[in-house]
């Protein structure tokens, strides 16, 4: 096996469970969130559980680990059990991207007082991966989901902008949701402005904490 694919191996190695808690609680998070408020439909479903099987979408999966850009199967919501189904749906919402800063800076404060005097430098080295490697991807998700492209979370505040004077602009949005995320990620400088803003939300972050 030659040094590029035990390298892409490792990565993977380290990749898939990160990926995997992060979006669990992601997933997770919504699901509270929106059960707190009103709506049982994700619990139904049973979405409201840390299990990454309930959550992992496979091709995210395989989009983070080569191009470092993944998702989860969004938690489902209807938000006509909201008592403000506009204002609810957008605070449910932002619960994933917040939990996600939240993991990230977790973190980030146990890369800076764990004892490293205690533990061996292997496993030291091991820990700051993983750790080191949860704050990015946490970073990664709440960024990327912050998009206004359904079904991602930032689209709902589109939604709720938009859903009573031109609901016929949201059914457009939603039915080429995917075709419009792709193409957005496909334009010139996209990766580039995404990778840029996680970025400087990672310095910003490390700022606040080292």
């Amino acid at each position: 096996m030659n040094g590029s694919w035990t390298h892409f191996l490792a990565q993977a190695a380290i990749l898939v469970p990160v990926f995997a808690i992060s979006v669990s609680f992601h997933e997770f998070c919504h699901a509270v969130v929106a059960f707190w408020l009103g709506d049982s439909t994700a619990k139904r479903a049973g979405r409201m559980t840390l299990n990454p099987l309930a959550h992992v979408d496979p091709l995210g999966l395989l989009f983070l680990v080569i191009f470092r850009i993944g998702w989860a199967t969004p938690v489902p919501m209807n938000q006509n059990n909201f008592k403000y189904p506009r204002i609810y749906s957008v605070i449910a919402a932002l619960a994933g991207p917040l939990s996600n800063l939240f993991l990230a800076i977790t973190s980030f404060l146990i890369i800076k007082f764990f004892p490293i005097a205690v533990f061996s430098t292997a496993i030291t080295l091991t820990v700051f991966q993983f750790f080191k490697a949860l704050a990015s991807v946490n970073i990664m998700l709440g960024v990327f989901n912050l998009l206004p492209i359904p079904p991602l979370d930032g689209s709902h505040l589109i939604v709720a902008l938009l859903s009573k004077r031109f609901p016929q602009v949201v059914i457009w949005l939603y039915r080429y949701s995917l075709l419009l995320l792709l193409a957005f990620l496909m334009l010139p400088h996209t990766q580039a402005f995404l990778f840029f803003i996680m970025n400087w939300t990672e310095t910003y972050l490390k700022s606040l904490i080292f």
